[in-house]
């Protein structure tokens, strides 16, 4: 489960949620919560969430993606937190808010995704990344390894098989066609690499 940074906006006493004790807490407190806790207290107006969830924070986020080399460290909840704000913006009414949003992070994604995709093929992956994101980097990693080795194999295949005594392929001396026995290609020609002439 994943931790969301709030800041207190109308005082609470203790409260229970699920079994757990939250507050007392006062305007102006911060504090990093279960994101299932900080969600319920912010649907309810006690708290708001402190990272990027509006549309200029968003764009400064875009703005300095586009710019860096490297993928733009992101808290780990990033993505569930924006989902979060866009659902209660939506709940609230603010369509055009929701879906300027939902645009900037798509924009910020459309930054990352090449980084991301040129990550897994390395070797490393660093800090910063969302679990979303790090689970699409090692799954396209993944993907690249094993389509790496499948290709391997059938090159291998190809070297190591038809092969003739010149180390020249079967389908290089014969064409194409599977029947090599074709007219104009004698069993001679094909063991001496193309040297004699058709029989």
């Amino acid at each position: 489960m994943m931790k969301q940074r709030v800041r207190v906006i109308n005082d609470f006493p203790e409260i229970e949620l699920v079994g757990r004790k939250l507050g007392p807490m006062a305007v102006g407190d911060e504090a990093e919560l279960w994101l299932w806790d900080a969600a319920a207290l912010r649907k309810k107006g006690f708290v708001e969430f402190l990272q990027p969830a509006t549309p200029v924070e968003i764009k400064k986020l875009v703005f300095a993606e586009e710019r860096g080399m490297e993928p733009q460290p992101l808290p780990d909840n990033f993505y569930l937190s924006v989902a979060n704000v866009v659902s209660s913006k939506q709940g609230e009414g603010k369509r055009e808010e929701a879906e300027e949003l939902v645009s900037q992070v798509s924009l910020l994604l459309e930054a990352r995704l090449p980084k991301l995709i040129r990550l897994a093929l390395s070797s490393e992956i660093p800090s910063g990344l969302t679990p979303e994101e790090r689970f699409l980097v090692n799954a396209v990693s993944e993907v690249i390894d094993d389509w790496n080795r499948r290709l391997r194999r059938l090159f291998e295949f190809r070297e190591e098989v038809g092969k003739n005594g010149e180390g020249r392929s079967v389908q290089h001396v014969a064409g194409d066609k599977a029947d090599i026995q074709k007219q104009g290609v004698s069993e001679a020609e094909l063991y001496s690499g193309g040297a004699a002439a058709p029989g």
